[in-house]
């Protein structure tokens, strides 16, 4: 016996097991279950989606080309040293030139961005109404059929302002002010409803205090459209206009920029992106030509002292050669002399460039350390030639002195005039390293927002919230819908009686009379119950009830007795109607059938049966009633019923009394079955009582209403108070997917 418990048990823990993995088909069951609100949730998302699409103010996107050329190194003769050591390209450091304060400010100058002016539209109602309307001429505006049911003040498009210059105080930035159109190119200033100044168009309007003025220079609406006129902080416009302003560099080192800028404005995309071109191509020249001045500045400071030297040299050598008669050198000293007016010159040109270097990088810079190690180099070269020297006479020694002074620095000045000639002319045709390629242009289709994109997206995010919003459900929900729950918990099912379509229709016309009736003043009207066993025996729940009939007969067959108890978990399960049409059932296959109802607190059998409640089981046990007087004949033939009686104050003492086991074993013998509906388990311990005293006893549980949770703890009260449970009848299942396509879909089998 233990070995087959341990065996059963363990079996019930595979199954346990099996049953926490995903059941993907009851995932599917559950979602086609929640179709219309899968389906109904998608679309409202994806009409939103639509909805936002249409309504959504496009973007349209002005694009440009630039190239950077690469720029010499500074004086001529000298650009060859600065391309040995170029590390990177320029588009970096030029990318954050054109976006520098300077340069977009200008931009915010020129186009005037620091001032905003538009229309008063009707919200994103009365934009999409604007965008949607083609002006056909200077006077004509849009008058769609929501403007006769809103304010004259609202513009609905083809409506046309200008503001040339706005100024105020620095405490009315960033605050939008209000233009009335006064007809005949006359407005009205506001500012929070507050009158400013009165002015016409094309011409400087101010205020009594002078510190607001306005020029407005074109003007075009309807009489009494107003509009909302900002002036912006300048700072401000430029950090927004710098945010919105995207600069690339197409491909590696190419020093091709691409610049774009997106806005709800064509042309002042457009035009604001022209704009910073001019701007920064200005600056590019600016530097340019700044950089020339520099060189040219550089290099007359130096030629003075060059051509002093060279004055001195010639004197000096002229001196010599009249002083020992004209010494000629040497074929050797000749040659000694080129290579050291060579290097010389070299070493001046390098110091030159060591100058213009210093003023752009530091010692640490790879232009720097290879220009020093360059002249370190030629000095080495020149010292072996000082060698060289040493060995010659005197007077060579001298006159190789004087000569190479003399030839040095006539190369030197000579370099150096013609450089600065060379960069006069290079300042006079400066026409900076920038050039563009591409003017901006506005593409024809916004970039934004993507419609369609959007309305799939929306349409997807509606099917994933509302799949997501079932699946939490039902994972939170708590009532049973599959039968195989309880068999988990060791509960047998007897029967599973769906939905009565009757029982249904009945209750939602009850719900429309008491409705009605509540709304005309009436009382409460009260309608009567039905027995469904008996208005309409074909009803799929009453055939349901047939086939507990048959298990319940089987059921019995080792019982102590024949008395059936009907119980439940919790109220509202469906018990009074279980046990009701069970015993019209039982009694319309030709049994003697009883019906007992023990609930004394809520009991309503009665109306069901069409009896009183008086005169029932409380009267019995109290005393004041015989069995005899107690039991009531039903319209329904072999079919008796003992009512509830009067609610007494101490129903469960009652039920302990000697007169209810009397009553039992009175009535066993003269009905071939008796059914005892009784309240709830949790709520009183009237069931425990009289579980003990019958046969056979169920418990009733609702689809989608009982938890699992208060099942087992029911059938545990029931454990601890001795009374054994046969089984479970499953009450009220709507057939459903998720049971359908579950592992146990069997229970929803019906024949037709």
């Amino acid at each position: 016996m233990s070995e087959t418990k341990e065996k059963s048990q363990k079996t019930r823990v595979q199954d346990n097991s099996a049953n926490d993995e995903i059941d993907l088909a009851r995932l599917f069951g559950l979602l086609l279950d929640s179709k219309w609100l899968i389906v109904s949730v998608t679309a409202l998302f994806m009409f939103i989606g639509v909805f936002y699409a249409l309504m959504a103010t496009p973007i349209y996107k002005a694009d440009a080309l630039i190239q950077i050329e690469e720029k010499s190194a500074g004086m001529p003769g000298l650009d060859s040293l600065g391309e040995m050591f170029a590390t990177e390209s320029e588009a970096v450091t030029e990318i954050e030139l054109m976006k520098s304060r300077y340069v977009i400010g200008q931009a915010v100058d020129e186009v005037k961005l620091d001032v905003v002016a538009t229309p008063k539209y009707f919200g994103s109602l009365g934009k999409f109404f604007a965008r949607r309307y083609t002006r056909i001429s200077k006077v004509s505006f849009n008058q769609p059929w929501l403007a006769s049911f809103t304010s004259d003040s609202y513009a609905w498009g083809g409506e046309v302002i200008n503001v040339a210059s706005l100024t105020v105080p620095k405490g009315l930035e960033e605050k939008a002010l209000t233009i009335t159109y006064l007809g005949n190119n006359k407005f009205n200033l506001l500012l929070n409803e507050q009158h400013i100044l009165t002015g016409t168009v094309n011409n400087i309007a101010q205020s009594a205090t002078g510190d607001i003025k306005i020029l407005i220079t074109d003007l075009s609406a309807n009489t009494g459209t107003e509009f909302l006129v900002t002036k912006r902080n300048r700072i401000e416009a430029i950090k927004d206009l710098q945010k919105s302003l995207s600069i690339s560099e197409k491909g590696k080192q190419s020093g091709i920029l691409y610049l774009a800028i997106e806005g709800p404005d064509k042309a002042l995309a457009e035009k604001t992106l022209n704009a910073v071109n001019a701007a920064y191509l200005l600056q590019n020249v600016q530097r340019m030509s700044a950089e020339v001045q520099n060189s040219i500045d550089f290099l007359d400071q130096e030629l003075p002292s060059i051509k002093d030297k060279l004055e001195t040299a010639e004197s000096l050598l002229n001196n010599y050669r009249l002083e020992n008669e004209s010494v000629d050198l040497s074929l050797e000293t000749q040659s000694i002399l080129e290579q050291i007016v060579v290097l010389d010159t070299r070493l001046h040109e390098l110091s030159f460039k060591e100058a213009e270097i210093a003023q752009r990088f530091t010692k640490e810079h790879p232009s720097y350390v290879s220009l020093n190690k360059k002249k370190e180099e030629l000095i080495a070269q020149k010292k072996q030639l000082s060698t060289s020297v040493k060995g010659l006479p005197e007077t060579q020694q001298q006159i190789l002195r004087l000569t190479r002074d003399v030839e040095v620095n006539q190369q030197i000045y000579l370099s150096l005039l013609n450089n600065v000639q060379q960069l006069k002319v290079a300042k006079a045709g400066t026409v900076g390293n920038v050039r563009i390629i591409d003017e901006a242009q506005v593409a024809r289709l916004a970039v934004k927002p993507k419609k369609s994109l959007i309305v799939v997206l929306a349409t997807l995010l509606g099917g994933m919230f509302s799949v997501a919003f079932v699946l939490i459900k039902a994972a939170f929900h708590r009532g049973v819908t599959n039968p195989q729950d309880f068999e988990d918990i060791g509960l047998t099912v007897y029967a599973t009686i769906p939905v009565s379509d009757t029982q249904s229709k009945f209750l939602d016309k009850r719900k429309l009379k008491e409705k009605l009736s509540h709304k005309v003043g009436r009382k409460k009207l009260k309608v009567p119950e039905i027995l469904v066993a008996k208005e309409n025996p074909t009803d799929l729940a009453v055939e349901a009830i047939r086939s507990l009939r048959t298990s319940l007969h089987f059921a019995m067959l080792e019982a102590k007795n024949n008395i059936v108890m009907i119980s439940g978990a919790s109220p509202t399960v469906g018990k009074s109607f279980v046990s009701a049409n069970l015993a019209t059932v039982l009694a319309q296959a030709g049994q003697n059938i009883l019906i007992i109802d023990a609930d004394m607190r809520k009991g309503y059998v009665q109306k069901l049966f069409e009896q009183n409640a008086e005169n029932g089981l409380s009267e019995y046990l109290i005393g004041d009633n015989d069995l005899s007087s107690s039991i009531k004949q039903t319209k329904i033939e072999n079919l008796s019923v003992i009512t509830r009686g009067k609610i007494p104050p101490n129903p469960s003492e009652l039920l302990m009394g000697q007169r209810f086991t009397e009553l039992l074993e009175q009535v066993k013998n003269q009905y071939d079955l008796i059914i005892i509906d009784t309240p709830p388990v949790l709520a009183v311990t009237d069931a425990s009582i009289i579980g003990h005293q019958v046969g056979t006893s169920l418990m009733l549980a609702r689809f989608n209403q009982s938890s699992l949770k208060e099942i087992a703890a029911a059938a545990h009260r029931f454990e601890l108070n001795g009374v054994d449970i046969k089984g479970i009848i499953f009450n009220a299942v709507e057939k459903k997917a998720s049971s359908y396509y579950g592992d146990y879909g069997y229970y929803n089998y019906e024949y037709k």
